[in-house]
């Protein structure tokens, strides 16, 4: 392998943890809008936005946008048909979480729930991860025999 290659591969390694997603995650933020996604048996099971991108996010849940301009939002979406049935729903309402809830009907005409948490600016992947985690536990059931998560960082591209 030459040398200019090597150089080329440190610099667009790609994550292999979830705490170098969450780092990668948090650089990528500082200049674009991108989502961090943690996917499981083919469903988004929890997403990190940058509020940085998407002011929308102060709006619909009424925060401080002084306090939060640069944070984070964690959240994740039910379907608002199937809260009755939803493990995750079921979970949450059980543990002392608390997220803020925000019922709303996406374009397609399905009305969903959004459960969010909002967090200050940070450059510490650990503490965000934590965040992460924290809500995870209590939203997902887990054992050794399920699938390996995977983590997505998507960057939102706005048109017009």
């Amino acid at each position: 392998m030459n040398i200019a290659k090597t150089i080329e591969n440190l610099f667009h390694r790609k994550p292999k943890s979830p705490n170098e997603f969450v780092k990668a995650f948090i650089k990528q933020s500082k200049s674009r809008r991108v989502q961090l996604e943690l996917i499981r048996d083919n469903e988004v099971i929890i997403q990190v936005d940058s509020l940085k991108f998407t002011p929308s996010w102060f709006n619909l849940f009424d925060v401080s946008k002084e306090k939060y301009q640069n944070g984070y939002v964690v959240f994740f979406i039910i379907d608002t048909e199937k809260l009755k049935t939803s493990e995750k729903y079921s979970l949450y309402k059980k543990s002392n979480l608390q997220l803020a809830e925000l019922d709303e009907t996406i374009d397609d005409g399905t009305e969903i729930r959004t459960f969010a948490k909002f967090v200050q600016a940070t450059d510490n992947e650990i503490a965000l991860g934590k965040i992460m985690k924290d809500i995870l536990d209590v939203i997902v059931k887990s054992n050794e025999d399920d699938p390996q998560a995977l983590f997505v960082i998507r960057e939102i591209n706005f048109s017009g």
